[in-house]
């Protein structure tokens, strides 16, 4: 089960990909999208000249939600107390004996302790664990979102997001919602093969290969949790659509990065666009 850490890696928040990257057009009309992932190691640099391409001839740059907006303190304190508890709860009540055990025995084996994780929701728990593993592998270096974002501000480029800083807190500490046994095991399970995972990954990205981050990533969420799945994936897709086409009927272009896992599948927003009638090719 792959599933979770692709959907934290390549849905939630953005990076980059080689070939992940579209123009779609509609007459004199144009942007470009990119599909991106969370975090990169030293060895992914520099970036695709595709990217700087794209990114130079955009007057706007559209992350998915305001970076420097959730960069501020008051916000880290919000997303922390929404998926920390309140005093007189930990995370035994929403998990299982043998989930909790099985926890406990894991933190053994990193540098977390449980005293910490007991104070965590599942979703905190989640990523907490994932991003301690990919810090020690060395994959925890920073993405290509705040690259863009830092270089947009500095060269007096518009920002503008697909979401706002409120929705994305509260998909994230809504995920796995009535599923918290199930996530929690499965993050265990994946962080013990992350590396060979991300491996897997990034070769299917810089390939290019579609077909195979849907069968990698989106076909296991949607079969085995479909309300996540539509949490996740299908409602802000929908959602995204119409800014995605009101930025398409500016004279402007817009340079778009999205979780890669946004673009692909019957529901990403590839297929939507070009379902609209919008061409969309390779760039």
């Amino acid at each position: 089960m792959q599933y979770l850490i692709l959907l934290w890696l390549l849905v939630s928040f953005p990076a980059f990909a080689e070939t992940s990257l579209w123009r779609v057009s509609k007459g004199d009309s144009e942007l470009f999208i990119g599909g991106t992932i969370h975090v990169l190691s030293n060895g992914d640099y520099p970036l695709p000249i595709e990217f700087e391409q794209a990114y130079k001839q955009a007057k706007t740059i559209v992350f998915e939600t305001d970076l420097i907006e959730l960069a501020q303190p008051e916000i880290q304190q919000q997303f922390l107390q929404r998926l920390m508890y309140a005093e007189g709860k930990t995370l035994k009540d929403d998990v299982s004996e043998k989930t909790y055990k099985a926890l406990v025995d894991y933190v053994v084996s990193t540098g977390l302790t449980i005293d910490t994780l007991n104070q965590f929701k599942p979703p905190m728990v989640m990523i907490t664990l994932l991003m301690a593993e990919l810090q020690r592998l060395g994959m925890a270096n920073t993405g290509v979102d705040n690259y863009f974002n830092h270089k947009a501000v500095e060269d007096g480029k518009t920002l503008d997001e697909l979401e706002s800083v409120q929705v994305q807190l509260d998909v994230i500490a809504n995920m796995g919602k009535g599923h918290e046994d199930e996530m929690i095991l499965s993050a265990i399970a994946e962080t013990r093969e992350l590396a060979s995972i991300m491996e897997e990954m990034k070769a299917a990205w810089r390939k290019g290969d579609i077909k195979q981050l849907e069968k990698i990533g989106l076909s296991p969420m949607n079969a085995d949790f479909p309300d996540l799945y539509r949490l996740l994936l299908v409602e802000r897709n929908n959602r995204w659509i119409p800014k995605i086409e009101a930025f398409l009927a500016t004279p402007a272009t817009e340079f778009v990065l999205v979780g890669a896992l946004h673009l692909v599948g019957y529901e990403g927003l590839i297929s939507k666009l070009r379902r609209l009638g919008y061409k969309v090719e390779f760039y």
